[in-house]
């Protein structure tokens, strides 16, 4: 069965009722060429974005089934509240999960399990999704991953309590496996949905999307992280998007750089790592690259210690010239290597008197555009954004 809350409802009622829609099988259709495909439940609809989708009987429970991609309930309205599932699927790679908050099938919250990571430390994850790129490898401390014990012969029951911009997540438990202290968007409300990816199929029976009952809260706890390193620099320029191969054989830049591109400040995120998605765009079809610019007026010739992270690669430029270049992409290293950020490099400046700028090219390909840089001993220099 699926409960939801309707846009029509909505606007009839301040309250948030729960609606029962009976689930049974459909035919996907396209109402109108060029329309999106959808499949039918009850005089409501799921909109299709996956490879497969369909409802069909699976272990003895009417289903949804779907493989490769999303399914969307756009006329469903997810502020807080509670999102519930049972999803039956094979030991194979997948990612199995609700999003919510859903302002553009870009941008939304969305945590999912790994089904082929069995009781491993990053079994769920939680992560936003800005500009249609997810941000997985920043956000992988205990208050955004966990462990969980899966079944692949019957039913796996999932439930989300939501409620401002915290989150508890249970998967077949009585307690929560995993607590969002801080949901990084800033969405209140918006559609929903179910995402599949990998090579798994799932079933999906019992869906809820619904409001919190009277009594229902946030229980999780967050989990102590690592604390920031000393000299974090809180805020970067960054610049328009432009295609990797621009910068990719450039040894050294020209003084006129990034004039005809467009900057922008952003704020790091509270692990101290700024997310290049949350106000940039990936190009279609190419790896793309953003400058982050930081001028650095010292007072004297000297050297300076920058520690940094960043995700997938990076080429860093001093006063022109490049001093570092780095690839942090998933799987690059070695088939076991997830690229996760920190602050886990560092290069030495040689700072001029005067100003220096700080140029350094980060390039996305996926699962989180990154960059993060701290100075811990900033005597004798001026940084600015």
């Amino acid at each position: 069965m699926l409960r939801f809350i309707s846009r029509s409802e909505l606007s009839m009622r301040h309250a948030l009722p729960t609606l029962l829609i009976s689930l049974f099988p459909s035919l996907a259709f396209a109402q109108d060429e060029g329309a999106p495909e959808t499949l039918a439940f009850g005089g409501e609809t799921w909109r299709i974005e996956a490879q497969e989708a369909r409802a069909e009987t699976h272990k003895g429970r009417e289903a949804l089934m779907m493989k490769g991609g999303r399914l969307w309930l756009d006329d469903v309205i997810f502020t807080d509240g509670v999102i519930e599932f049972d999803a039956a699927y094979d030991e194979v790679q997948g990612f199995i999960g609700p999003m919510w908050r859903a302002e553009s099938d870009s941008r939304f919250e969305e945590i999912y399990v790994r089904s082929h990571l069995n009781e491993k430390p990053d079994a769920v994850q939680y992560t936003p999704v800005e500009n249609g790129n997810s941000a997985w490898q920043i956000f992988s401390d205990k208050n955004a991953i966990a462990a969980v014990s899966q079944t692949y012969d019957g039913w796996n029951h999932v439930k989300v309590v939501v409620k401002g911009d915290r989150a508890d997540f249970y998967f077949n438990s009585d307690a929560p496996v995993l607590h969002v202290p801080d949901l990084k968007t800033d969405l209140k409300s918006g559609y929903a949905g179910l995402r599949v990816s990998g090579a798994v199929a799932v079933h999906f029976s019992n869906i809820v999307f619904r409001p919190l009952k009277e009594g229902e809260k946030i229980v999780g706890e967050a989990k102590e992280t690592p604390a920031l390193p000393g000299g974090l620099i809180e805020e970067w320029t960054v610049s328009s998007v432009f295609p990797e191969a621009e910068v990719s054989n450039a040894l050294t830049l020209s003084p006129t750089t990034g004039d005809d591109l467009d900057w922008d400040r952003l704020a790091v995120e509270t692990n101290g790592v700024a997310n290049i998605s949350k106000i940039r765009e990936r190009l279609s079809g190419n790896d793309s690259t953003v400058f982050i610019r930081l001028s650095i007026a010292s007072d004297r010739d000297q050297m300076k210690k920058l520690r940094f992270g960043y995700s997938d690669r990076v080429r860093v430029y001093l006063n022109g010239k490049r001093i570092y270049e780095g690839d942090a992409g998933w799987s690059v290293r070695d088939y076991r290597f997830l690229g996760t950020v920190g602050f886990f490099d560092s290069v030495g400046l040689d700072l001029k008197k005067g100003e220096n700028e700080l140029m350094v090219a980060v390039s996305e390909t996926f699962g989180g555009w990154a960059f993060a840089g701290a100075m811990e001993n900033q005597r004798g220099v001026t940084l600015t954004e």
